[in-house]
């Protein structure tokens, strides 16, 4: 017979949605495990039983990759992701490989090149982490003219 209190039906989902909901309200500097905790009325400690760190909750929110094939989507769904870890601490650089390292297989993918998926990765991180501005869907959108215009010219 297992120990201790069993698991709420429906907690899991709930912890995701309210800490979904958060990060979107407030990035990744300004959220934090408390706030989620008040948000849902579902003890910190257990929550930090299942995600046992602000990174950790983060990654199970963003770093499933999206189902796409498609060059673009992919890219803009990371570039929304990215715009969401504004200001990344060490925590988040973790944050950051689990949830580019799928992005980048299916961009190499979908472009056939690594040199393709790198660059655009490249692009994207060197203004959340280098200009320290957000990244947008603009950015995004530049990123992919600049890709489908000089498409055949990486490789």
């Amino acid at each position: 017979m297992p120990r201790g209190r069993p698991r709420r039906e429906g907690a899991d989902e709930q912890i995701l949605t309210a800490a979904r909901a958060l990060l979107r309200e407030r990035g990744y500097r300004e959220f934090t495990v408390d706030t989620v905790a008040e948000r849902t009325g579902i003890a910190k400690t257990t929550i930090y039983r299942r995600w046992p760190s602000k990174g950790a909750l983060v990654a199970a929110l963003i770093a499933p990759p999206p189902e796409s094939s498609d060059p673009d989507a992919i890219v803009r769904e990371t570039a929304e992701v990215l715009g969401l870890l504004s200001e990344p601490d060490a925590e988040a650089i973790e944050v950051l490989h689990a949830v580019l390292a799928p992005r980048r297989k299916l961009l190499s993918e979908a472009f056939g090149s690594e040199l393709q998926a790198d660059l655009v990765i490249g692009a994207l991180l060197s203004r959340l982490l280098v200009v320290r501005e957000p990244v947008t869907k603009e950015l995004a959108e530049t990123v992919l003219r600049s890709i489908r215009d000089g498409r055949n010219s990486i490789s």
